[in-house]
């Protein structure tokens, strides 16, 4: 206590030390605040900057330790303090109305904050930050972090000022290795004598196109700083304070506008309706309703949905005006700023109280403020501090795409090229060098040979054989693709108007090479649209179907009302349900009579007919009618079908139950859990005016589902204020839905007195509530494995005299027909019924309550409040005293919510299947629902092998067992399930997570149940690890999946109903599940295929076009002479070869979109095996280019010795430049025909203007050259080749000679050894093919259902083999006992192991699992499906 209250004196200075440097930094202050005058300080009086000049050079002061700094600071301020406290008693000294600061304490304090200052640095280690509620002040408030005042409220978005725009572009472009590498090939270009193709030839390109990046970022910035201008120079109304001239000198506030960029830390503002929030604010009241506001998030988070927030009640109903808040004052500590949205740690303390600030009392910049008319609030972050701009650039992340891996290896090995053919030619010409001394006298000084000239003139001659425009060309292309996607109405949703939107371009190959598919259930594979169906209470079952049934009369009642008159009201007498049933035998074979009701022959029943019954002075449900009962006006409804023994009952039936047995222990506690449904929960109901029908905002489709049945049920919840619900109560049970009557209803108010939230590591939330008969009451819903290890031990003898309810009971004693035996039984079958619902593949929460003594929680709730109001780890905090009331709780009742599967789920899957893409299902439902949810999306087949991973057993041992087996094939479609907690034992053990990603590598599907968000990112950072060359893609729909889709190489998010923070952070967005199958096959395949060709094609031209160059050199003695014009080299990648590849690259299709749907085995052909490139792919087009350079030069040149007159050689030796212009023609047409045509399967008008384009943009050209160039030996050279056909004659068979083999080899291998693509290339031909096909597909697929799958696919074995650890197998070969037995039975058991799908890893219900069926027939026929596909 002694300790605490030290931190508390220590706290409290360091606020008043805080508070008096506020202030006493000003000039104009009154310290009247602190020492009760009425004068203020001037110049002369007590400032800081007084103090700094008083003391700069203190004499004889004492040396003080660095731990008594703190201290010191504290003794200053306290002893201020107690001067202001004791003013009335001793008058402190004056000097014109100031104070004189001559204590040593205070020198002392002043000396010891320049040390420190010195030592620690400006900025402190604060995990929290105070702001002074000072209305009038006139001065910034000072950060205490820093001890310098708050930032401004201005934002800047830009990136560069007008001074280092500049500096800053040209580090970001040289930053690229390859601009780096022309940099380095433009400067040693510039060195005279060395460069053979001009001076500028690689620096103007160069220049040229970082100029192009340079001005888009430049004019991106200058629309970022257009946008910050308007952003700041908003206005919004913000309190000032004045001194009236009186002699009272009261306070006037007056509201004026101000700028937002004006706006300080401290400020206090008024937003009315439909306008934008300047700042982060702290709420101080609201003119809505109860303190309440509602603002509009959609900038922040993207949802559309109102956010409500609500006002403290203190300060609402004390801030109600600007007289008000000129006159309020106090203290306010946050949190540090950070990024979190959804959390907000805080407290604000006047008028000697402290109050908890949370997320509800916070409005955020760049939100709107809805249907409030208007609001106060105070700025506490501002500028860069406001989590909008702090979350900025939060979700930035740099993901490379596989094929860049290809990419640099081919840059390296060209590149390693361009130096061997420097090095080659080096030395091949001082080799000629030295031999042609005396042969070649004429060459006089030009055979003087420098190696190391030489070699940097081959570098410069070939180094464009890395293109200059590869990555400006490759951005362009995937932002088309990106169009693409973005534009495709097969994956528009259009009941949410949702499109699919791409929120980067960098990996869209990526979409087409994809091996693992982790994928969230709810909202990814469900619709998220939640649908109360079943509920338990009191170890009975009940099914919520009344959206499909109609209002009927109950058998159940019928059956109850036949006896009425053998039944008095006032008499003992019984009958049993023996009786009872012989009565009715001819309808038991389809009555309503359950198999519980008559379940004990001995039960007795008693009257239901409560003749002259009173009601109750007070219920907690509602009082019943004062009128007389009347068991002949029982109705109710019927199921759409008669149901059996074991049919469960209608929650219709329920309400008649609870109208006819209200008193006894079961109806109790079926009401009782009935209130809870519509009390434990954080939905908002609201009131359509039109309709007056009351509808509910709620974050959670869970919690609006249970809300919204128990509505439906008859408990109402017709409003919720700051900390009272009400209630409107139908007890006329299915009557009173039918026909509602006033007089059977009854209004309550529950007062809320502590909510403990939801969140995804507690799984659970509570609600403590004051009943109106004055008790306390906790109410506890969560996951049935967190609400059972709070449960009380259960009671082997049911406590009689325990009741839910107090309330008046003069009325006649119901026999209890449904009775309830112990706690014990009723433990056992609300489990027994929460298995059931989950096996249905339902969601299944469980409900535990406990009443509170008075002194319990108020001993608790003085935990909780301190709790509450810590800056520090508040969340831990408040989870550890939840803790200790969320305990000993009894069970309420359990509930059961369908999320039904989305259209077309199970289709996807088995296309995703059929494509090679192994599917991981990462869920947090537990077991029972993740297996029915496998069964039900297809992700579980009737053939599979379930593997259940469960922490009791033997882990390792176990995993080995499996691994093996699996292996050996044994186990046929395995599937493996582990839960979260097994997940977590193995996370603690490297080598059993590593037998466990190697079983789960070779297992057709895996599902991770129970399991955390960060669990999910975990088995993807595993798999990724793992397999090093595979692509890993995660989809979810929720905030619990950022991790995993963030840790994914693609990550899609769901734009659902969990809102769109997944969406957000996601790579790719679209609205349904089953758009993954056009995202992929379609988008990605083609995706893959483009940039695949565009690569290819970009550096066979390259290579195409300079070899000719080095061919050349044979000629000219190795003397690095360029065969072409300085100008025509260096635009030949720009505009002479850009144009095919580029549309090649955005349009080519080598399948149409039906073709890549309809046979999903498409896609594993391509992408997964990397089959459009690779290095071979690669060498073929290098061998193809360097082919036709050797033809496009020598068959000019021989050709030449016939159409030319002249000869000095065998060859002959023509004009340099026309010999360069007809080499290059033949150039630009092989290669604009190799690209657009010969290697393009998707011929479109773009490609035929293409190349068009460029033909005549070549001609075009040279017209332009022959006229203006300055050069006489390059102008004229076309007027006077052009005109000759021998020119053209020659183009036509250079061209022919080097295309027509690329055309006959195409041909020959697509007859002789045809893969894939060219099979289903003329099929498409024949579209009756094509479907028939399709067809067959689909038809083998279904035939393997209820026959066991058998794998016969061997290369996809052996490539999840070479994933595996090799060791690992072997081990488990060696290892001993692995399935119970000796491994020397291995064999006999063979049999049997393949005919039980179950492989037990731990304890699974065996008859859950459907078992194959082991035929031979079954086998062959499945065997030759397999082949057929």
């Amino acid at each position: 206590m002694e300790d605490s209250m030290k931190e508390y004196d220590h706290s409290l200075s360091s606020t008043i030390s805080q508070s008096l440097r506020q202030e006493f930094s000003s000039h104009q202050v009154p310290i009247t605040k602190y020492l009760g005058k009425t004068s203020s300080l001037d110049n002369n009086g007590f400032t800081m900057e007084v103090v700094d000049e008083m003391y700069k050079n203190p004499k004889n002061d004492p040396k003080i330790s660095i731990e008594s700094l703190d201290l010191v600071d504290s003794l200053y301020a306290q002893k201020i303090f107690n001067m202001k406290n004791n003013n009335n008693e001793k008058e402190p000294k004056e000097s014109n109305n100031c104070i004189t600061p001559n204590t040593t304490e205070m020198r002392l304090c002043h000396v010891m904050k320049k040390i420190r200052t010195l030592i620690y640095g400006q900025c402190s280690e604060i995990s929290h930050r105070e702001i002074l509620i000072l209305p009038e002040r006139k001065e910034p408030l000072l950060d205490s972090r820093t001890n310098k005042p708050f930032i401004n409220n201005s934002i800047t978005t830009s990136r560069y000022t007008f001074y280092n725009f500049l500096p800053k572009q040209l580090y970001a472009q040289f930053s690229k290795i390859a601009n780096l590498y022309f940099l380095f090939v433009a400067v040693i270009q510039t060195i005279p004598g060395w460069s053979p193709t001009g001076q500028f030839t690689t620096l103007i390109p160069l220049l040229s196109f970082m100029s192009i990046s340079i001005a888009h970022e430049g004019f991106d910035d200058i629309r970022r700083h257009k946008h910050d201008k308007v952003e700041n120079n908003k206005e919004c109304l913000s309190l000032q304070v004045y001194r009236s001239n009186g002699v009272s000198s009261q306070r006037i506030g007056l509201w004026r506008k101000t700028k937002w960029k004006n706006l300080q830390v401290g400020d206090i503002v008024s937003i009315k309706a439909q306008e934008w929030i300047p700042a982060d604010l702290l709420l101080l009241h609201s003119k809505g309703e109860e303190g309440i506001c509602y603002v509009e998030t959609a900038a922040l988070d993207g949802e559309t949905n109102l956010k409500q927030r609500q006002a403290l009640e203190k300060t609402n109903s004390l801030l109600t005006s600007s007289e008000a808040l000129v006159n309020f004052s106090g203290n306010i500590k946050t949190e540090n700023p950070n990024q979190d949205l959804y959390n907000f740690e805080g407290s604000i303390e006047f008028n000697d109280e402290k109050y908890p600030l949370t997320n509800d009392q916070i409005l955020l910049r760049g939100t709107i403020l809805r249907n409030t008319p208007e609001i106060y609030g105070m700025v506490i972050f501002t500028g860069k501090e406001t989590k909008l701009r702090m979350n900025a650039t939060k979700n930035i992340r740099t993901k490379a795409p596989s094929i860049q891996k290809h990419m640099n290896r081919v840059v390296l090995i060209v590149f390693c090229f361009v130096i061997a053919l420097a090095t080659i030619y080096t030395t091949l010409s001082h080799y000629w060098t030295k031999n042609a001394t005396g042969k070649f006298w004429y060459l006089g000084h030009h055979l003087k040979h420098n190696f190391v000239s030489t070699f940097f003139a081959y570098i410069i001659l070939f180094n464009t054989m890395i293109p200059i425009s590869l990555y400006v060309t490759m951005e362009i292309i995937k932002l088309a693709q990106v169009y693409f996607i973005n534009h495709d109405l097969d994956m528009y949703h259009e009941e949410t108007d949702t499109p699919a939107e791409a929120h980067t371009s960098t990996i869209n190959e990526e979409l087409g090479q994809v091996n693992y598919l982790f994928s969230d259930k709810t909202g990814t594979l469900t619709d998220n649209i939640m649908l109360f169906r079943k509920l338990s209470v009191g170890g009975r079952s009940f099914l919520h179907d009344l959206s499909i049934r109609k209002f009927q009369d109950d058998e159940l009642l019928l059956k109850l009302q036949k006896h009425r008159n053998r039944i008095t009201s006032t008499s003992g007498n019984r009958y049993s349900l023996t009786s009872l049933r012989r009565a009715n035998s001819h309808n038991n074979q389809t009555g309503r009579v359950s198999n519980e009701i008559i379940e004990e022959q001995s039960i007795q029943i008693e009257s239901l007919c409560r003749t002259n019954s009173v009601a109750s002075t007070f219920s907690m449900i509602a009082p019943r009618s004062s009128t007389t009962s009347r068991c002949n006006s029982f109705t109710s409804m019927n199921s759409q079908k008669p149901i059996s023994k074991r049919t469960i009952r209608s929650t219709l039936d329920l309400l008649t139950i609870i109208k006819h047995q209200y008193n006894t222990p079961f109806g109790e506690r079926a009401r009782f859990f009935l209130l809870a449904m519509a009390l434990c929960h954080t939905c908002v109901p609201e009131i359509d005016l039109d309709s007056q029908e009351i509808f509910y905002q709620s974050a959670s489709p869970d919690e609006f589902a249970i809300v919204t049945a128990a509505k439906e049920l008859g408990y109402i919840v017709s409003n919720r204020s700051m900390g009272v619900v009400s209630l409107r109560v139908f007890n006329n049970g299915s009557d009173g839905l039918k026909v509602p009557n006033e007089d059977n209803v009854s209004y309550e108010d529950y007062k809320i007195l502590n909510v403990i939230e939801f969140s995804s590591k507690r799984k659970r939330m509570s609600i403590i509530y004051r009943l109106p008969d004055g008790r306390i009451c906790l109410l506890c819903k969560g996951a049935d494995t967190v609400i059972l290890d709070r449960l009380r031990h259960p009671q082997t003898k049911m406590m009689t005299d325990k009741r839910f309810f107090i309330e008046n009971t003069n009325q006649n004693h119901v026999k209890d027909l449904f009775s309830i035996r112990d706690d014990k039984w009723l433990y056992s079958r609300t489990i027994q019924h929460i298995q059931e619902f989950s096996t249905e593949g339902l969601r299944t929460l469980l409900y535990g309550h406990k009443f509170i003594e008075e002194d319990e929680y108020a001993t608790w709730n003085k935990l909780y409040q301190t709790a509450s109001t810590s800056l520090i780890d508040r969340q831990k905090s408040l989870e550890d005293v939840a803790e200790l009331i969320e305990r000993d709780l009894e069970i309420t009742g359990a509930t059961a919510i369908e999320d039904k599967l989305q259209n077309g789920v199970p289709e996807t899957i088995d296309n995703l299947r059929r494509a090679g893409i192994k599917i991981w299902m990462l869920t947090g439902d537990k077991r029972e629902t993740a297996i029915n949810i496998g069964y039900s999306c297809s992700l579980i087949k009737e053939y599979s092998t379930i593997i259940i991973v469960d922490s009791t057993v033997d882990l390792k041992k176990n995993l080995q067992s499996s691994l093996k087996r699996v292996h050996r094939g044994k186990l046929n479609h395995a599937v493996a399930i582990i839960d979260g907690t097994t997940l977590m034992t193995i996370e603690q053990n490297p080598e059993i997570m590593d037998l466990f990603i190697n079983l789960g590598v070779l297992c057709e599907a895996v599902i991770c149940c129970r399991a955390s968000p960060c669990q999910k990112a975990l088995v993807v950072r595993k798999i990724r690890e793992k397999l090093t060359n595979a692509v890993t893609l995660a989809i979810g729909d929720g905030a619990n999946d950022i991790a995993m889709i963030q840790e994914a190489h693609v990550g899609i998010g769901i734009m659902g109903r969990e809102g769109l923070q997944a969406a957000r952070t996601s790579d790719y967005s679209i609205a349904q599940f089953r758009y993954l199958m056009t995202l992929l096959f379609v988008h990605g395949r083609w995706s893959y295929v483009r940039v695949s060709k565009f690569v290819l094609g970009t550096f066979y031209k390259c290579i195409c076009f300079y070899i000719t160059q080095g061919i050349f050199q044979f000629f000219t003695g190795y003397s690095e002479t360029s065969l072409y014009e300085h100008w025509t080299l260096a635009a030949y990648n720009t505009l002479f070869s850009s144009l095919p590849v580029l549309i090649v690259g955005i349009f080519e299709k080598d399948l149409n979109k039906k073709t890549l749907i309809g046979v999903p085995e498409l896609y594993r052909t391509m992408g997964q095996l990397d089959s459009a490139f690779n290095l071979r792919i690669f060498f073929s087009w290098v061998c193809a280019g360097i082919y036709h350079a050797l033809v496009i030069v020598l068959i000019p040149f021989c050709l030449h010795e016939i159409i030319v007159d002249y000869e000095l050689r065998t060859i002959g030796s023509p004009h340099l430049y026309e010999l360069g212009m007809t080499v290059y023609t033949c150039v630009v047409f092989v290669v604009t025909f190799k690209i657009a045509y010969l290697e393009c399967h998707n011929w479109t008008f773009f490609t035929h203007l293409a190349s068009f384009s460029t033909l005549l943009g070549w001609f075009l050209f040279q017209i332009f050259y022959n006229y203006f160039y300055p050069n006489n030996e390059v102008r004229g050279v076309f007027s006077k080749v052009g005109i000759k056909y021998e020119y053209w004659l020659t183009v036509l068979i250079t061209v022919s000679i080097a295309l027509i083999p690329n055309y006959i080899v195409k041909i020959i291998k697509s007859i002789v050894l045809p893969n894939d693509v060219d099979i289903y290339q003329q099929i498409e031909k024949d579209e009756k093919s094509l479907n028939q096909i399709i067809e067959e597909g689909h038809e083998n697929e279904r035939r393997l259902i209820g026959r066991k799958k058998v794998f016969n696919n061997d290369d996809d074995k052996i490539e999840d083999f070479k994933n595996i650890d090799v060791k690992i197998i072997e081990n488990a070969d060696v290892t001993n006992n692995f399935d119970g037995n000796n491994n020397n039975n291995d064999n006999d058991n063979d049999n049997d192991n393949e005919s039980n799908n179950v492989d037990n890893i731990g304890n699974t219900n065996t008859d859950q699992i459907k078992e194959n069926e082991n035929t031979n027939t079954g086998s062959q026929e499945s065997s030759q499906n397999q082949q057929n596909l």
